[in-house]
């Protein structure tokens, strides 16, 4: 956490790395296939901002095969009753209200970048499965600039748009199809002022999910697989 910050959020190391190979053989025997396009893109040192398509309940733990670090999680804050609030909670993820959110939840997630964690955050605000792609709350560009704010004027925090589509549906033995696009960084869509960079950022960020899910076979309009709206029901960040 930050210098500043009590260190309130924690990974259970132990726990994290028992289930790890648990977790790689759940998704091989779930899901047919999981194919992932521009693991280049993905950076390798230093604090990043994931910001993928939010489609499934699956989508948080398909995403972990990005990555053997750990990845942090601004999760919705009904998702943390009983024995899945233990174990999430020790693995990564930290609650935010979606209907009311409180500013410990964005200070939570500023200071795991601020600790050069990678942070997890769909921009959508929740699960949308009615449409391709709900269009972004701005609060996750926001909390970036704070971050950056915070660390430096040096610093620029990657955000990495991340489309993930599952065929036929996100069901038992689905093919799951992850494009990620390259890096998005506040300081090349600079408008002189934060609030107008972050409203720049989440279009690029909303244009490039948009591109990432073409590239995948999602189309405007495509009515595959489409159930109702499910927001608040999944993990939610950055609105």
């Amino acid at each position: 956490m930050s210098r500043d910050s009590p260190n309130r959020l924690s990974i259970a190391f132990w726990l994290y790395w028992s289930l790890l190979p648990l977790h790689r053989l759940l998704l091989s025997v779930y899901f047919s296939q999981i194919i992932i396009q521009g693991f280049e893109h993905l950076p390798i040192n230093g604090p990043a901002v994931f910001a993928p398509k939010h489609y499934s309940r699956w989508d948080p733990v398909v995403l972990l095969v990005l990555s053997l670090e750990p990845l942090w999680f601004m999760t919705n804050a009904n998702q943390f009753g009983g024995i899945q609030g233990w174990f999430i909670r020790r693995l990564g993820a930290f609650p935010v209200d979606l209907a009311r959110p409180k500013v410990s939840s964005f200070r939570d997630a500023i200071a795991l970048l601020e600790a050069g964690k990678k942070l997890i955050l769909f921009p959508e605000g929740g699960i949308v499965r009615n449409q391709p792609l709900r269009p972004l709350k701005s609060g996750f560009a926001r909390l970036v600039l704070q971050a950056e704010s915070a660390l430096g004027e040096d610093v620029s925090i990657p955000v990495v748009p991340i489309a993930i589509r599952y065929q036929p549906d996100a069901v038992w033995r689905a093919k799951v199809a992850i494009h990620i696009s390259p890096p998005l960084y506040s300081k090349d869509v600079w408008q002189g002022n934060e609030k107008q960079t972050a409203i720049a950022m989440t279009q690029v960020v909303q244009e490039s999910l948009l591109a990432g899910l073409r590239k995948i076979g999602v189309e405007a309009g495509d009515g595959s697989g489409v159930l109702e709206d499910e927001r608040g029901d999944g993990e939610g960040g950055g609105g």
